[in-house]
C-alpha cells in the first residue's frame, strides 16, 4: 500500500525511490502485485536507473506466481522481444494466462494475436470472443477493435450499427474513435445512427450504475 501511495503521490509527496523500496521489500516477501509494480518502475527508470533485466526478473516472478498484470506484461516482453528473444507463442501463452483471469488488456492482446495469426492459429471467432470480453469490461482499445470486427465482418456478422455503437462507447478513451465514427456515418442512415447512439448511451449508463453499485458494496 505505501509503495502505491508513494508512486501515485496520494496523501504523501510522490517519491519513486521510496515506492521502489517499498515494492522491493514486499516483492522479496513474495507479494506478486508488488513484484509487478517494482518491475514497471525498473522498466521506466522511476526511482532508479532503467534496468530491463531487473524488470524482466520481477515480471517473471509475478507472472509465474499467477499475477494477471504481471503475466500480461511478461507477454508484452515476449511479443516485443524486450530483454528476451521475440517469441509470439510464448507471448500468447502469457496473454492467455492473464486473459483467463479476466484481465482486459490481456484479453485484448490475445484477441489481436488471433486476428493476425501471430503465435497462434489465426481464428477470427476467437479474436471476436476475447475482444468482446475486454470491451464489455470497459477497455476502450478493445471497444474500438471490436467495432472494427463488426465493420469487417470478421468473426461475427457484418453490422455497421453495432460497430458505430462500440466506436461511440470507446470514444472517451481511444483517439481512433472519431475518424471511425466519421467514416461510418457515411455508410448508415440517420435512423441507424440514432439507434447506435441510443444503444451506446444505454451501455454506458448501465456500466456506470454497475460500477457505482460495486463501489458501494451492493
Amino acid at each position: 500500500m505505501m509503495g502505491f501511495l508513494c508512486e501515485q503521490g496520494k496523501g504523501v509527496p510522490r517519491d519513486y525511490a521510496r515506492a521502489l523500496d517499498y515494492y522491493r521489500s514486499a516483492a522479496e516477501q513474495g507479494h506478486t502485485a508488488a513484484a509487478n509494480n517494482l518491475a514497471t518502475l525498473c522498466l521506466h527508470g522511476q526511482g532508479a536507473r532503467k534496468n530491463i533485466g531487473t524488470a524482466l526478473k520481477w515480471y517473471q516472478f509475478s507472472a509465474e506466481h499467477g499475477d494477471a498484470p504481471g503475466q500480461c506484461n511478461l507477454g508484452t516482453f515476449y511479443f516485443d522481444g524486450k530483454g528476451v528473444r521475440k517469441d509470439h507463442q510464448e507471448a500468447a501463452r502469457w496473454f492467455r494466462a492473464a486473459a483467463e483471469q479476466g484481465f482486459p488488456a490481456a484479453e485484448n492482446n490475445l484477441a489481436f494475436l488471433y486476428f493476425t495469426g501471430e503465435g497462434v492459429v489465426q481464428d477470427y471467432r476467437e479474436a471476436f470472443k476475447w475482444m468482446s470480453r475486454a470491451a464489455e469490461q470497459g477497455y476502450a482499445q478493445a471497444q474500438i477493435n471490436l467495432g472494427d470486427l463488426y465493420v469487417e465482418g470478421k468473426g461475427v456478422s457484418l453490422d455497421y450499427v453495432t460497430a458505430y455503437m462500440w466506436y461511440t462507447v470507446g470514444s472517451g478513451g481511444d483517439p481512433r474513435a472519431s475518424n471511425r465514427i466519421k467514416n461510418l456515418s457515411r455508410l448508415i442512415t440517420s435512423k441507424q445512427r440514432l439507434e447506435a447512439q441510443d444503444r451506446a448511451k444505454s451501455w454506458l449508463s448501465f456500466h456506470r450504475n454497475l460500477g457505482a453499485s460495486d463501489e458501494s458494496g451492493n
